[in-house]
């Protein structure tokens, strides 16, 4: 054997971490490096088969076991992916409306013909102008195919 690792830990509550859990394991190791040998091997064994889908599943039914935890993992994703998408055409929305509203004020100062405040709070200048309205939906068309 011609490689060797040192691992010094700083990290105060993992040391502790360990060191509880090799009081609760202590007769089962002879010392402290088959314990840490083997918690490094169960620590690539699960990165492995977390990042890389790497996994040392000899029968069917532990097969259908990992299917079943990435069926779940997936629908955690996909539920969570939703929500953000959810949130953010919410904020879209709302940039939309408010960049509407700022360019129709803006217009409204050009032509020397302030909006009146009672307008602006009520909506009324929140509309998408026409002319962008048209390059929005080209634009999805393009995207979406639709």
């Amino acid at each position: 054997m011609t490689e060797q690792y040192t691992v010094r830990i700083y990290d105060r509550r993992l040391v502790d971490r360990i060191e509880n859990l090799y009081k609760k394991c202590r007769d089962i190791y002879t010392s402290k490096n088959p314990f840490f040998v083997e918690c490094i091997e169960r620590g690539m064994d699960a990165i492995e088969k977390d990042l890389f889908g790497v996994d040392k599943t000899n029968n069917v039914s532990g097969l259908y076991d990992e299917i079943h935890l990435t069926m779940k993992k997936l629908d955690n994703l996909l539920k969570l992916c939703e929500k953000s998408a959810k949130e953010t055409l919410a904020n879209l929305n709302v940039n939309q409306k408010l960049l509407s509203c700022n360019y129709n004020m803006l217009l409204g100062l050009s032509e020397h013909n302030p909006r009146k405040t009672d307008y602006v709070e009520s909506g009324m200048y929140d509309d998408l102008p026409q002319r962008l309205a048209d390059i929005l939906e080209d634009l999805l068309d393009q995207l979406f195919g639709e």
